[in-house]
């Protein structure tokens, strides 16, 4: 009896040591990334490769693609409906963006003068309205300024993996209203 126990705890201890060393040879052989071919690199990859084996598509590397260019000023126009109006008329302004790339854009419209009042402040197209009385002036010129934020990020994949780039642009516009009599 003393001998089947010690060949048992003899074979239970082999077993455990070879799943031990299994185990640490298969947590070696996964570390360090996939043994397939990995098809992004710092190439742009665009065209595909119409032989495809075991359900794997090979992507031929086109390095002739550009980036996509920064945007280094925007270009932010206002258009106005009048540029003069009487006591309690109406102005609606429309702000438009060209060639913005960007995964947020923000306008903020502000009643700089505090005459009159604008409809929304976030908002496009806004609409100012003008006081009813002049308060015995003739003339009064209203300012009314649009703060335009453009939040762009770009993901790339390198060879030193995912890297992130967050551009924040922003521009300010004035607009001038006048109110007579």
């Amino acid at each position: 009896m003393r001998v089947s126990r010690i060949n048992i705890l003899f074979y239970s201890s082999l077993v455990g040591i070879y799943i031990l060393l299994t185990g640490l040879v298969l947590s070696l052989a996964s570390c360090g990334g996939s043994n397939l071919k990995n098809p992004v690199s710092e190439d742009v990859t665009t065209e595909e490769d119409s032989e495809a084996t075991d359900g794997i598509i090979e992507l031929t590397q086109v390095s002739s693609v550009k980036e996509p260019e920064q945007v280094s000023d925007l270009d932010v126009q206002i258009t106005v409906t009048k540029k003069t109006v009487k006591p309690g008329e109406n102005v609606e302004l429309t702000a438009s963006l060209k060639g913005v790339r960007g995964t947020s854009v923000t306008l903020n419209w502000l009643n700089i003068t505090q005459f009159g009042e604008l409809s929304a402040s976030s908002e496009n197209p806004v609409t100012w309205t003008a006081p009813q009385t002049l308060n015995g002036e003739n003339v009064r010129v209203e300012v009314i300024q649009l703060v335009v934020t453009v939040i762009s990020e770009v993901v790339s994949v390198g060879s030193s993996g995912i890297e992130t780039d967050t551009q924040i642009f922003t521009d300010t516009k004035n607009v001038l209203l006048t109110v007579r009599n």
